[in-house]
């Protein structure tokens, strides 16, 4: 060998590693994983802002309920109570079935609309009182069972 090539020789070096990797920028599993976790976070927190809405909302209306019993005595104020019972019982069933058309329903269609989303054991002779007692001069109704009427109605629905 000549003494160029010694010299060159001399100068290379042994094979070695690449350096350590950097942490910045993550590999595009890291980025993917990130992206599912905020979606998911994402759909928690609004998950959970509507649970906290439904069960604010539920009760409101139960303390509008407890309201309503405490201010009117149903025997005395029958007309206001029923009036009043009645109008708990359609903006419940407005803001759960916006799209049924049960705002319009009126007497008879309404109280077999309440009857058919109760449950089994709701009787619609108690419910009856909301479409024939505006009419009735004194009307007769069970206030006890219109009362556990709304409060299943709300808890279910509300």
């Amino acid at each position: 060998m000549n003494e160029g090539n010694s010299q060159l020789l001399a100068q290379l070096q042994d094979i070695h590693g690449a350096g350590a990797p950097g942490w910045w920028p993550p590999a595009p599993g890291w980025w993917l994983l990130a992206l599912l976790l905020l979606l998911a976070l994402g759909f928690l927190t609004r998950l959970a802002v509507r649970k906290l809405a439904a069960r604010r909302r539920k009760k409101a209306f139960l303390a509008v309920l407890d309201t309503l019993n405490s201010e009117l005595n149903p025997e005395q104020d029958a007309h206001e109570y029923l009036a009043r019972l009645n109008r708990l019982f359609r903006v419940v069933a407005m803001k759960a079935f916006p799209a049924t058309g049960c705002a319009n329903l009126q007497g008879e269609p309404w109280v077999r609309f309440l009857v058919s989303l109760l449950p089994e054991k709701a009787e619609s002779s108690s419910l009856s009182a909301l479409a024939r007692g505006p009419y009735e001069p004194l009307p007769e109704f069970d206030h006890r069972a219109l009362n556990e009427h709304a409060r299943t109605w709300v808890r279910l629905y509300g």
